[in-house]
């Protein structure tokens, strides 16, 4: 402080989502407090440059209890589980047990307590600023960590995040709730009479499990007990029983559990499920649009489960060669079923009709270009050894599917049927896969000969190697993929008699193409075998077949300043109205991710780093679009951040940290070296890094990572999510790590 004789100096403490401020002239004993007039006594210290103030009136306006303990000559502030010992006229104070220094020792004078405010606002993990153009010093304590509830009264603020208002379906007998009181308070939080596992004071922030039980509703009561009284919130959870059974009188049958729920195109020796639910204990059948012929069904104690009387009635009908016509399509046929006990008989017709077709090859299609593909460009595999008449399955047929991997665009599927708006596929032989209507392009039935790979180019440059497979068509393919490795499976194709794998003695790749074996009818396998650690690799499709480049280790030419000229694509997650996690208060993952994705931008670009943004405000971005900047950019690296959410029934007291996501092999270096970065350089816990196939992080051409930094409803790692010094550090550490990466070999 350059001045010492200051007309006033203006203390604002902002806690609680409140401003609370102190006027006090240096050398009188009255102050204004909120506009009231106040008697304080302890005028504001000014010593060797060093503002001390009263460690009773910040202590009491964070909520803490406050004591003078006569046998240590300490000053001892409270709240909750938060503690701090300021013994006088020592350097050492004590914060939960953990002695730490100040440099500026605590003063009394005129039997006052003073704290040097500056140090006091660093040791608590808030921000002191000195404004020298109000004369004012502002304490910040994120006021986001207690929100505006809506509840009256005199008790302390409650506000429950998780589970939501409204009677809420909780999958799982482990309940995590989650929610925030008053930060930096003495207030006790208990759930059903039970103490909440963890309550962080410095937030309010607070989380514990409860034990629920199946198929009732279950209240969940949350008191606040604090020095101003109570405040009571109450939640109400139910954990569904699986099965809901049908009365046996009068004969009814479920609304919705009827197979199958959408019209399906079928072909010669195709089958189809036939099933619903309804009273145990009758007879069923079931009958094809107005044919004479009426097929019994049978009753299982549940879903493919053994015959017995549980009111579910299945069957499995094979398509005759007396439903194929000459030629075409034809019109769709109902399917009615009908339960009968007795003289009572109850007839409904299902949701779903069927259509049959000649031939082998219902339609051609094309995978359309990538940005158009979004969330429904998935290849999904049936599970047609089970029946889920539960809940909805895609394309209506009652049996799970899988999601096997991502569409390619330009791709070409022979399809052999239809579900619902879902074309059916057999691209191996063995299954039958399934791919949105939507995403693809009709195509001309083919007329030409069999597909088959009748020539192998090769070129190699200093950044990639690039290998075009010739072939007369468009076939499906799925990856296999390694460090120094590709393995490609090729399906609906064969290689040509005269086909020759190229040699390349100036180059350290190895090529093989062959059948995968003599079963699997129109299957090859390519394997690439390189010298190095790929850097990535990129699929694509051209006018003369399919390419693959292999692309080279990068030249970290400037091991000084690694970042330098860098391009680095940096993704805030969600936005918008996609809140993402459910973080205390008012404050969600895209939030917070966007102030540590801004703080990573100044990081990088101090460093010399060229940073694209998907987002620099609260807009909502689609998933599948935030990557599209890679290629147009020509970037070097795709970082997507986030902060993490639990999954139901998880144990969330016992999970928490830092976890990296990565979606091919080459980029598990990268997730590593982001993880163990940013463990070191922050406060939060190693969690894991993961290999998952994510939209934003599946461009295989460019080193991807998502980060997850930490959990939003864990009270220990959101303090540093939520809090602009650990929304820093964590931003710090992200950069860190990626420096990191550029300069390794």
């Amino acid at each position: 402080m350059k001045r010492i004789a200051l007309i006033f100096i203006v203390i604002i403490i902002m806690i609680s989502g409140f401003l609370f401020y102190i006027n006090i002239p240096p050398d009188r004993e009255d102050a204004d407090l909120d506009e009231r007039p106040s008697a304080i006594r302890s005028p504001v210290l000014i010593k060797d440059e060093i503002m001390f103030v009263s460690a009773k009136i910040v202590f009491n306006e964070l909520g803490a209890l406050t004591e003078w303990d006569e046998e240590s000559n300490s000053y001892i502030a409270t709240a909750g589980v938060f503690q701090i010992e300021v013994p006088l006229d020592e350097e050492d104070l004590i914060i939960n047990n953990v002695k730490t220094k100040w440099q500026s020792p605590v003063i009394e004078n005129n039997n006052v307590i003073y704290i040097p405010i500056k140090e006091f606002a660093h040791t608590i993990e808030t921000f002191a600023q000195w404004d020298f153009q109000t004369r004012s010093l502002w304490l910040k304590v994120p006021s986001q960590f207690d929100p505006e509830t809506g509840i009256d009264g005199n008790g302390p603020l409650l506000h429950v995040a998780y589970p939501p208002e409204g009677l809420f379906s909780y999958y799982g007998n482990k309940l995590f709730l989650f929610g925030t009181t008053q930060s930096y308070s003495n207030v006790d939080v208990t759930v059903n009479g039970e103490p909440v596992e963890i309550l962080d004071s410095r937030t309010g922030n607070f989380l514990t499990m409860v034990d629920i039980p199946r198929g009732e509703e279950y209240p969940v009561i949350v008191n606040a007990t604090g020095p101003s009284g109570e405040t009571v919130v109450e939640r109400r959870v139910i954990y569904p029983e699986w099965w809901d059974k049908m009365p046996r009188d009068p004969l009814t049958l479920h609304p919705s559990r009827l197979l199958p729920g959408e019209n399906q195109v079928l072909k010669m020796g195709d089958k189809v499920q036939i099933a619903f639910q309804g009273s145990p204990g009758a007879d069923a059948f079931f009958q094809i649009g107005n044919r004479e012929d009426i097929y019994e069904m049978t009753e299982r104690l549940y879903p493919a489960g053994p015959p017995g009387s549980g009111g579910i009635y299945t069957a499995e009908y094979v398509v005759k060669e007396a439903d194929i016509p000459e030629t075409g399509v034809t019109p769709p046929l109902d399917v009615t079923v009908t339960m009968q006990r007795g003289d009572e008989k109850l007839t409904r017709k299902l949701p779903g009709s069927l259509s049959f077709y000649a031939g082998n090859i219902y339609k051609m299609v094309r995978v359309k270009p990538e940005n158009e593909l979004k969330n429904s460009g998935w290849l999904y595999r049936v599970n047609d050894d089970q029946v889920n008449l539960l809940g909805t399955t895609l394309g209506g047929t009652g049996h799970p599917t899988s999601a096997i991997r991502y569409l390619v665009e330009g791709t070409d599927y022979k399809v052999t049927g239809r579900s619902g708006n879902f074309y059916r596929v057999d691209i191996d032989g063995f299954n039958t896969y399934l791919i949105n209507s939507n995403v693809v392009t009709e195509l001309a039935l083919p007329g030409e000969p069999e597909a088959s790979i009748t020539e192998i180019g090769f070129n190699e440059t200093e950044e990639k190697i690039t290998i075009q497979l010739v072939s007369n068509s468009r076939y499906p393919f799925a990856i296999n993929d390694g460090l120094r490795s590709l393995e490609f499976e090729l399906f609906v194709v064969r290689k040509s008699e005269s086909l020759v794998i190229p040699e390349h003695e100036e180059s350290a790749v190895r090529l093989e193409l062959a059948d995968v074996d003599e079963s699997r009818i129109n299957i090859l396998k390519l394997d690439i075998e390189v010298d190095y650690d790929m850097a990535g690799f990129y699929p694509y499709w051209n006018e003369q077949g399919l390419v693959v480049e292999l692309i080279k280790p990068m030249d970290n030419s400037n091991p000084d300043n690694p970042l330098a000229g860098k391009t680095i694509i940096v993704d805030p997650g969600h936005g918008g109205n996609d809140t993402g996690a459910t973080g205390p208060g008012a404050l969600n993952e895209k939030d917070v991710v966007l102030a540590m994705s801004l703080y990573l931008e100044d990081y990088l670009t101090r460093e010399g780093a060229n940073v694209i943004m998907t987002r620099t405000e609260d807009v909502f971005v689609n998933l599948y679009d935030r990557p599209e900047n890679i290629d147009d950019y020509n970037a070097d690296l795709f970082i997507s951040v986030h902060a993490n959410a639990h999954a139901h029934n998880a144990p969330a007291t016992d999970v928490r940290g830092i976890m990296i996501l990565y979606n091919y092999t080459h980029n598990e270096k990268l997730a590593d070296i982001m993880l163990d970065t940013m463990v070191e350089e922050t406060d939060l816990p190693r969690f894991r890094t993961w290999r998952r196939n994510i939209a934003v992080i599946r461009h295989p051409h460019v080193p991807s990572v998502l980060v997850e930094a930490g959990y939003m409803m864990h009270p220990d790692d959101n303090w540093y999510i939520l809090h602009p010094r650990g929304q820093k550090e964590i931003a710090r550490a992200m950069m860190l790590g990626i420096k990191r990466f550029f300069s390794e070999d």
